[in-house]
């Protein structure tokens, strides 16, 4: 998980970002690098329901799974990515401009799926 730690630590040196995840499914964190602010749980419960329901509703609508979901609340953004069992969990502050940093976080989801391959 080191080097899957490593990319979650370069997700939070992104200007806007407060914090990084890898969630499984089930709504295990698998590796989180996240802002006080945060608490893992309840990142990777809303993850998790979020996700489910998603997924659920797109099949049900022939649509497939979901490959990318953002959420915009009030005080910030957060960006879901789908890996292959988990998903990538990027948090935001309300002021990130998401298309300033979207390349590094896609890199970033590719970099974990390349690790997550390997194991």
């Amino acid at each position: 998980m080191g080097k899957i730690n490593d990319t979650l630590e370069e997700l939070r040196r992104l200007a806007g970002v407060k914090g990084a995840a890898v969630v499984m499914v089930d709504g295990l964190v698998a590796a989180e690098s996240l802002d006080e602010r945060y608490r893992s749980e309840v990142v990777a419960g809303l993850t998790s329901y979020l996700l489910m329901t998603t997924n659920r509703s797109l099949r049900e609508g022939g649509l497939g799974e979901c490959a990318q979901f953002v959420l915009h609340a009030t005080h910030g953004r957060v960006m879901f990515l789908a890996l292959r069992e988990a998903f990538l969990v990027v948090v935001f502050d309300q002021f990130a401009d998401l298309p300033a940093v979207s390349v590094d976080v896609q890199e970033a989801a590719q970099r974990i799926r390349q690790l997550t391959q390997m194991a």
